[in-house]
């Protein structure tokens, strides 16, 4: 049985830079039963379409003038550095990111309060080091959101 696992999703809208990060539970599913793994990522893929959607029609629309591009710049499916990402969404975050050794999506994201405490953090999980991280890590500034925020989303964002 496949455990119910959360994962974080980066998207970057140009031309502006605006950051997006948002946080899905992907639903426990029989690892055997490939209809059930397929309906578990539609659950994590619908959430993610959900909390972008609104995120882009409430806020980014509304305090950007630009006509915006969206991209998937990160993903993460394992648990992040920093105890921020496991809280509440809805507000504002320093996100680092590093590439791995797999290429793009699959990033290393965390938060510390320096790229080195980031790495000491990193060095210390072995399944972080697992993903092969590269170094330098960027730090982002991002819109941090949650499927576990309530039904709306995208209500207040706190700096």
């Amino acid at each position: 049985m496949g455990s119910r696992i959360d994962i974080f999703r980066l998207f970057s809208y140009r031309p502006c830079g605006h950051d997006l990060l948002v946080r899905v539970a992907r639903p426990a599913a029989a690892n055997a039963d490939q209809r059930a793994l397929d309906a578990a990522d539609a659950v994590a893929d619908s959430a993610t379409l959900r909390l972008t959607t609104r995120w882009e029609q409430e806020h980014l629309r509304s305090g950007c003038p630009h006509r915006h591009t969206s991209s998937l710049v990160a993903e993460m499916q394992e648990a992040p550095v920093g105890e921020e990402l496991y809280g509440s969404g809805r507000r504002r975050l320093g996100v680092w990111v590093a590439r791995t050794e797999y290429g793009a999506p699959w990033m290393v994201l965390g938060t510390a309060p320096t790229e080195a405490e980031f790495w000491e953090e990193v060095r210390d999980d072995p399944d972080l080091l697992g993903l092969g991280p590269l170094a330098p890590a960027e730090l982002r500034r991002v819109c941090f959101l949650t499927d576990e925020d309530g039904p709306d989303p995208s209500g207040p964002v706190r700096p």
